[in-house]
């Protein structure tokens, strides 16, 4: 975090969120005179919060989502899927031979704590600019949501970072002396800006259609109940995600299908959701999920393909209405799409002939171009039924078994399948585990539930991976998926590697402690 770097990272802000950028470009903008400049309306104001956004799924494909996707192929649910690339600082972290300082650690730091270096000169500036204040409120609840949103994505993914608040820091001669904060730290952090993004931010009803996408109240009480959760403040985790619940603000898609379609941006159950659209004339506008993630014999790059394991736990619930929309096989048809009724999953040259369903364009909705960067297809990273599971394992958690089953028969209701309400105790326990993981399939959530959900106090992902891991196990002692185990240039073996002492955490970017002149401290076994 060299103050140079920071400021030229400043610098780029206003560049790129200046509604007028051919004004700044014979400009040398840098420092603090330029912000007492540009903040002086309450039009560069919303525009300069509107900048954050952009940090939210990063500015270009490799920032942010696809380092999620990586997550998801790290976990039981993905393969690295292309076997056609060879890619070790992919295949690398997916199979647990890690190498620390691959580019998507670097982009995914580096991504974040821009979008934190926004909120903090939002947080800072806007106060002193005359406006609405019911807007300065409003403004002010977005930017604390979103540096809530950056530094819960950091500290589930590196442990404890270092914090940085305010932009006056950064001009500062001892900010190369910032050292990692703890996890309890950055924690409190996370929670103290989400109770004041809950107190300033509009409820979703209350935004115009235009501003469909914003923060809302409802937003940051979802992700309070998941930074709850996280960290077992059960009771707290189960106040916070009923408060969405009984909000009237949100309800389940009536057709499981349609939370992911190009025709249904900011639907009903979408909390906090980042829209994409297609123009030809501008890059980077639109989604990157369909092509980095779709198959290679249909336009795709083929990385993260689905396992047969995933397909296996769908199967074993009768779970057919969920697995349709979830998983595309190799040589069978899509659901809603009557335009294929052989999908070509290329086996050749993906691990499990297999493809993720929900970032899947059907293809008469398919712009032209259809290419990274033009895809209308929004990205939901808050939604109704992860906060209604949220809720019941927290309600489980609490001793309020009866609870914790209503809510999860709330879920499945959709999907027409029932709830034994005699289960109690672990088997409980472990119906609403397997319930996220068939609901949230391939969104990007499971290794972060792999990881903080425990067993006799050991992680669930260190029960999956590793020599002797039952997901290990299940692929080189008794898969026969005819795609898996004959394509064999993504080992069988995946996940062989993991080590609990060194992989519930990803390694801090080398580049990062260098820059900290060593302040900032590897985790341990990188």
């Amino acid at each position: 975090m060299k103050k140079l770097v920071l400021l030229v990272l400043i610098f780029t802000v206003l560049l790129n969120i200046s509604c007028n950028k051919e004004d700044f470009l014979d400009q040398p903008l840098t420092g603090r005179q330029q912000l007492d400049d540009y903040f002086s309306t309450e039009e560069n104001s919303v525009n300069f919060v509107n900048g954050i956004y952009k940090k939210v799924n990063g500015e270009s494909w490799w920032q942010a989502n696809f380092p999620r996707q990586i997550n998801d192929m790290a976990t039981d649910d993905n393969w690295s899927g292309n076997t056609a690339q060879p890619r070790p600082d992919i295949t690398g972290i997916a199979a647990y031979n890690v190498f620390p300082g691959s580019t998507y650690f670097n982009s995914f730091w580096e991504n974040h704590y821009i979008g934190i270096t926004r909120a903090n000169i939002s947080l800072e500036r806007i106060p002193d600019v005359e406006m609405d204040e019911d807007l300065k409120l409003r403004l002010l609840g977005e930017a604390k949501f979103l540096r809530a949103f950056f530094y819960f994505d950091l500290v589930r993914s590196f442990g404890g970072v270092p914090i940085v608040t305010t932009y006056t820091e950064l001009l500062q001669p001892e900010i190369n002396d910032k050292v990692r904060s703890s996890v309890e730290e950055v924690y409190a952090l996370i929670e103290e800006d989400l109770l004041g993004a809950i107190d300033g931010l509009p409820l979703r009803s209350e935004y115009a259609s235009q501003d469909l996408g914003r923060a809302t109240k409802g937003a940051a009480q979802s992700l309070l109940a998941k930074v709850y959760l996280t960290q077992e403040k059960w009771n707290q985790a189960q106040i916070m995600a009923n408060n969405v619940m009984v909000s009237g603000e949100y309800s389940l898609e009536p057709d499981f299908a349609n939370i992911y379609s190009v025709e249904n941006h900011h639907g009903v159950e979408s909390i906090f959701e980042i829209g994409y659209i297609n123009n030809p004339l501008y890059n980077e506008i639109g989604g990157h999920l369909s092509i980095t993630n779709g198959s290679r014999g249909d336009q795709g790059w083929g990385w993260g393909s689905p396992t047969s394991d995933l397909e296996n736990a769908f199967l074993s619930e009768g779970d057919n209405i969920r697995l349709r929309s979830t998983i595309i096989k190799h040589g069978e048809p899509v659901y809603g799409d009557p335009d294929v009724t052989e999908f070509d999953g290329l086996p050749s040259e993906n691990k499990s002939g297999r493809t993720n369903r929900k970032y899947y364009v059907p293809v008469a909705q398919r712009p032209v171009p259809y290419e990274r960067g033009q895809i209308p297809l929004p990205y939901i990273h808050l939604r109704l039924a992860d906060v209604m599971l949220m809720h019941a394992e927290a309600a489980y958690f609490n001793g309020d078994e009866n609870t914790a089953k209503a809510s999860l028969q709330l879920v499945r209701n959709r999907v027409q399948l029932t709830t034994n309400m005699s289960l109690t105790g672990t088997a409980l326990r472990d119906a609403i585990w397997k319930e996220r993981r068939l609901e949230l399939a391939l969104e990007q959530h499971r290794l972060f539930d792999l990881r903080r959900q425990k067993i006799n106090g050991v992680p669930r992902i260190a029960l999956l991976m590793g020599p002797n891991g039952s997901f290990v196990h299940y692929n080189t002692e008794v898969s026969t998926d005819p795609f898996e185990t004959t394509n064999l240039n993504e080992p069988q073996e995946k996940g062989i590697f993991f080590d609990a002492g060194i992989h519930l955490l990803w390694p801090i970017p080398p580049e990062e402690i260098q820059l900290s002149r060593g302040n900032v401290v590897q985790n341990p076994g990188y």
